[in-house]
């Protein structure tokens, strides 16, 4: 799970900066880059901030830190088929 990397690509898609998100979280810039890096995890309430910032379900979230480490090897090729169009659909819906 990658939750670092789809945070940042959903707040690029929504055309934010790090300083703006991290203001609407009630979160240091800091903090919010180490979990974009990956250095630090997000608790739950910190997440549903992120969520409710970037105006998406935590759902969207989720699906997007999916990596393909999380999938089974015999499903990997075919969630890495459907995920693409999964996400092209729901970027569309996040801008």
């Amino acid at each position: 799970m990658n939750i670092g990397n789809a945070i940042k690509l959903l707040r690029k898609e929504k055309k934010m900066g790090q300083r703006d998100l991290a203001e609407k979280c009630d979160i240091s810039i800091n903090a919010l880059s180490q979990i974009e890096i990956n250095a630090s995890f997000p608790q739950k309430s910190t997440i549903e901030k992120i969520c409710k910032a970037l105006d998406i379900p935590v759902s969207y979230l989720l699906f997007f830190s999916i990596t393909d480490e999380d999938i089974p090897l015999e499903k990997q090729e075919i969630f890495n088929v459907l995920s693409k169009t999964i996400k092209t659909v729901l970027v569309e819906k996040v801008k």
